[in-house]
């Protein structure tokens, strides 16, 4: 009896250990580096489900009023998925924050949100960026150049945006012949 539990049990594990690995997941999302504000309100450090805008809209701006009070007020845009150029390097969805310009009428994308993608549609949470900040913040849209605008400067269909460094400096790149232009901050 006691030699059927053992090889039961050590079944058991073994089938949990081979189905919670990440087999086949060539890019997982990095573990989040957190700056202190968000790790004292505690939540930011676990995953989020990526295929859930809502939630990471959500989390973005509760994110970006931690870190940064200029970005407090801010209303979250449809979120952008950029992909990683370079194999190995995860996606990236990030949540445009769009403000009301002072003294103007109009809106602008005063800061970003960015999470990383991992195995599993999982979403890390990444940074968090005020436009305003590093002397941007003028543009209406994430990324500044439209898929639209892009297709036709690179005179093709469908472009595709990546990052090589940053989600937040993305390009629209044409990915049969590699050719690319810059899509903005």
């Amino acid at each position: 009896m006691a030699v059927v539990a053992f090889f039961a049990v050590t079944i058991v594990t073994l089938a949990h250990i081979v189905t919670s690995t990440n087999q086949g997941c060539s890019a997982p999302a990095p573990l989040p580096n957190l700056p202190a504000q968000l790790r004292a309100l505690g939540g930011f450090d676990q995953s989020f489900d990526a295929a859930d805008p809502d939630e990471l809209a959500q989390i973005g701006v509760n994110a970006a009023s931690a870190v940064d009070p200029d970005l407090d007020g801010t209303t979250p845009l449809e979120p952008v998925i950029v992909n990683a150029l370079r194999s190995g390097q995860p996606a990236a969805v990030v949540i445009p924050l769009e403000a009301q310009q002072v003294g103007e009428v109009g809106t602008r994308v005063a800061g970003l949100v960015s999470f990383f993608v991992g195995c599993g549609q999982r979403a890390y949470f990444g940074s968090v960026l005020d436009l305003s900040a590093v002397g941007s913040g003028t543009s209406t849209a994430f990324p500044e150049v439209g898929a639209s605008a892009a297709a036709a400067a690179l005179g093709i269909s469908t472009p595709r945006l990546v990052y090589t460094t940053s989600p937040f400096t993305p390009e629209w790149r044409d990915p049969q012949s590699g050719v690319s232009i810059a899509a903005g901050e």
